[in-house]
């Protein structure tokens, strides 16, 4: 079976990468925050994305967004992404 692929963008700890590469995930690191059409060209390659603060997950970017199953927020809240 393929193991499922995740992105973490802005830095998220390097920690993060090695506890979910233990757990058989495919995690690729990003340290800047993508903008809307980076971002919705780097989902298109992902099944989970994991965001703080300053990504924003737009409708435009989840409608392009065809095998992203979750999306992790490693900061406060989740104003920054669409939830409606």
């Amino acid at each position: 079976m393929t193991p499922l692929k995740i992105l973490l963008v802005e830095n998220i700890h390097p920690v993060a990468k090695i506890r979910l590469e233990q757990e058989g995930f495919h995690v690729d690191l990003t340290a800047h925050s993508p903008g809307e059409d980076e971002l919705i060209e780097l989902v298109k390659k992902y099944d989970a994305l994991g965001i703080r603060s300053k990504t924003v997950v737009t409708e435009k970017v989840l409608k392009h967004s065809q095998s992203l199953l979750t999306i992790g927020c490693f900061c406060i809240g989740t104003n920054q992404v669409e939830l409606s």
